[in-house]
């Protein structure tokens, strides 16, 4: 009985420590991989026009994923990573991860911020 409350006392700890991601972040994410996908996400959740840089609809992007989720009072700030499958502005940037930042405030997008690639050489 006592293992069974004490797996229980944990299981409760970590949901209540988990930071789940959002719909509106889980849309962005599934987006990544279309341009007008992008647009349409953009258009739909940044806080303002000039929040998310024109340079994330520059190239054809592919697989994508968050590494981190942390939770700022009202801010969600995750990081994420998404690997540039072609760019006709950089040929250098087809293959690398780009790694960034996003915060969402209320369900909008209030800040966007590369952290550049993990590997390779991006010129754009």
């Amino acid at each position: 009985m006592r293992k069974i409350l004490i797996s229980l006392a944990i299981c409760v700890f970590l949901a209540g420590c988990s930071n789940s991601v959002t719909p509106e972040m889980k849309e962005f994410m599934g987006a990544l991989s279309s341009k007008e996908k992008i647009a349409a996400v953009v258009n739909k959740y940044s806080a303002a026009p000039e929040v998310v840089p024109e340079s994330l609809q520059a190239c054809d992007l592919g697989a994508s994923k968050i590494t981190n989720t942390e939770k700022k009072g009202e801010t969600i700030l995750y990081t994420a990573e998404v690997t540039v499958d072609s760019c006709e502005k950089s040929e250098t940037a087809a293959g690398t991860v780009r790694t960034f930042d996003i915060a969402w405030k209320n369900g909008k997008i209030v800040s966007f911020d590369w952290k550049g690639p993990k590997s390779g050489k991006v010129e754009y």
